[in-house]
Parts: C-alpha cells; structure tokens; sequence
C-alpha cells in the first residue's frame, strides 16, 4: 500500500475537510506548491485559490480563502476562514457576488493600499477562486 498524506482543513466552523489523500497542492501567497508523502515540514501562508488534492488516483478540488498551510511527511493542516465545495455553488450567485466586489473596489477612492483595500480585493480574489472551483469540475 502507497504511503498517504492525512489532509486535515479548518474553518473557523469547525474541521471542514478530512481525507487521507495521495498529494496536495495548495495556493500559497509565493505560488502553487504541491505536497508528497514525506515531505520535509512547511509552514505556508495561504491565499485564495484552490486547494487540489487526489484521493485513490481521482482528483478533487475545493475553493480556500486566505489562512496558512502546514505540511508535514504525513499530515497537510490548512487553517483558512473560508472553503467551498464545488457542487455546492450556484454559479450565477457567485458572478453576482464577484460583480458586486468588483464593483466595490472600483469605488474604492484611497490608494490601493490599507485594511480596506485588501479587504475589497480579498471579496474579488475569493469569488473568482470560487468560479474556477467550478470551471474545474465542470470540465
């Protein structure tokens, strides 16, 4: 039997994941990194995208929002304060909600920077994470 990583996800809702997978690859804020069994230990900053993962040879896929990623030889833990399954998006409401946050950081009249500017690109980042959550498993 292949060694398997335990892929453990955390929301502020409680253990909103929990898997034993084969790999996972994860939308760090220095890029995609992709996590084997064996692995040497990692702490990662987390940032909105999608957190990919392969369970007996099928690959799934789920939306994450920003948080951190520890890995370890045999254990991925992501503390995020946001995850979305797929299946459970309606698409059209997502668009709505990423028009709705473009919209928002469009008015934003500061300059790009700040709590409140992040916070406006973290609604657009989340959406469009969301979206190809669902391009994903639609293909």
């Amino acid at each position: 039997m292949a060694e398997l990583l335990k892929l453990e996800v955390a929301t502020p809702l409680g253990l909103a994941l929990s898997t034993d997978c084969e790999s996972v690859a994860a939308p760090s804020v220095q890029g995609e990194f992709g996590v084997l069994p064996g692995h040497l230990p990692l702490l990662a900053a987390l940032q909105c995208g999608l957190l990919k993962y392969r369970v007996e040879g099928k690959d799934h896929v789920v939306a994450v929002g920003p948080g951190f990623v520890e890995a370890e030889p045999d254990r991925v833990r992501v503390l995020t304060d946001q995850l979305a399954r797929p299946k459970e998006l309606d698409e059209a409401t997502v668009r709505k909600e990423l028009e709705a946050a473009e919209e928002a950081l469009k008015g934003f009249s500061e300059l790009r920077e700040g709590p409140e500017y992040r916070e406006l690109q973290r609604d657009v980042d989340w959406a469009l994470a969301r979206l190809e959550a669902i391009e994903v498993v639609s293909r």
